[in-house]
């Protein structure tokens, strides 16, 4: 290995969380950092190009890098518990969970698809679980990264025959929405996506996502604790093995799909309803969370590989100020689309959008070299550690020989 390869776990981490802030660009801008369903009145225009964007988009990207992004909130939480010299650590987290919920809900106010007002309440929850054992951990972990109790909650819809629902249909309440973002003026957005919040946290907990963000944090923590991460460089094997793992999972996951619900429709007697639901519902989330895992193992050995490291290194500022680029995005991408700034939503398709969405990432990249050579962290990682401690954290890295931590 060369010197210009990774010497630390903590710059290969920052180059996965880079490249998961890739996937979560392209996500949010083909959507229009809408984040839910369209008045039909006014459904996004689309032509062949569209339709393939947002194929690719539904196929490779979306379900996915938010994984990557939750696992490696899990880990980071191990980091700092492995650093930690002080008892105090459960309530200092505590409070950082606190700081990242007002953050979260800031930001939600203005993009009601905001995942820091989710991860904040599952913080907690994180605390109270890490203690267990990995023997009751890493089954915990797994269940819930494949959504178990989301299965056996639709199983049980199925039975009583409850319908399923993921948020209004009401066509006059989706208009309302609409109008508030595409012509709106700023206090109409605020109130638009602060009515939605419960709205939010019912599909996330329908969805299964709920489950599956806590079972992602608590993998980070297992992967951590056991130590795999310590030499990256003597788990290639490793990796090489469960990305092969991955890719013979994702196939398997579409036959079985096609074998259990195509079978019964060609036939001609389908499943049930509620029963397509449960069994398509959990193939999907296998299909994700095996595709999650083929992009983060390979990921990590591109960082190991003289060919590649250099060319994956590319993530490597956007990684270390995740948190900022994250919010950031979310400036652009609402100054872009609603009506409070140039009001493009709904102007363009998925194809154009993701062109746009690309274009900010690569400026962020940029911006966010430029800033690390002059300061130690983002502006939201420093705005988060000093309100942590109380005092301003030092923000120049002249005279510094080292480089900050990462916290988020």
């Amino acid at each position: 290995m060369t010197q210009s390869l990774p010497t630390s776990r903590i710059e290969a981490i920052d180059v996965l969380r880079g490249f998961s802030l890739l996937g979560i660009d392209f996500v949010h801008y083909v959507e229009q950092y809408y984040a839910g369903q369209y008045p039909e009145a006014h459904l996004p225009p689309s032509n062949l190009a569209d339709n393939i964007v947002q194929g690719f988009i539904g196929i490779f990207i979306i379900g996915k890098f938010f994984m990557i992004f939750s696992f490696l909130f899990g880990l980071s939480f191990y980091i700092q518990l492995s650093k930690a010299s002080s008892a105090n650590f459960v309530l200092r987290f505590a409070w950082r969970l606190i700081i990242l919920f007002a953050i979260g809900m800031l930001h939600h106010l203005h993009y009601r698809g905001d995942i820091l007002s989710i991860y904040a309440p599952l913080g907690f929850v994180l605390l109270a679980l890490y203690v267990l054992p990995d023997k009751y951990l890493f089954p915990l972990a797994l269940a819930l990264v494949l959504n178990v109790p989301g299965m056996i909650w639709r199983i049980v819809q199925f039975v009583t025959g409850d319908a399923v629902d993921f948020g209004s249909s009401d066509q006059v309440e989706l208009q309302q929405y609409y109008d508030a973002v595409k012509s709106g003026g700023y206090v109409d957005i605020l109130r638009a996506n602060l009515d939605y919040y419960l709205v939010k946290m019912d599909f996330q907990l329908i969805s299964g996502r709920l489950w599956i963000t806590l079972g992602l944090f608590l993998l980070g923590v297992v992967v951590g604790r056991k130590g795999y991460l310590k030499n990256l460089n003597e788990q290639l094997p490793l990796m090489k093995k469960l990305t092969k793992i991955g890719l013979w999972t994702i196939p398997a996951a579409i036959v079985f799909t096609a074998a259990v619900l195509g079978i019964p429709q060609l036939l001609g007697t389908p499943l049930p309803d509620g029963l397509n639901f449960a069994i398509g519902g959990f193939a999907y989330d296998v299909f994700n969370a095996a595709m999650a895992l083929v992009y983060v193992c390979v990921i990590f050995r591109m960082c190991y590989n003289e060919k590649w490291q250099k060319r994956v290194m590319f993530f490597y500022p956007v990684g270390r100020m995740g948190l900022s680029i994250y919010l950031m995005q979310t400036l652009f991408g609402v100054f872009f689309f609603f009506g409070i700034g140039l009001g493009q939503l709904n102007e363009f398709g998925a194809g154009v959008c993701l062109l746009v969405g690309l274009s900010v990432y690569v400026v962020q990249r940029y911006f966010a070299s430029w800033w690390l050579s002059k300061f130690q962290y983002g502006p939201a990682e420093w705005l988060w550690r000093s309100l942590t401690y109380f005092q301003a954290a030092p923000m120049s890295i002249t005279g510094s020989k080292t480089v900050a931590p990462v916290d988020n």
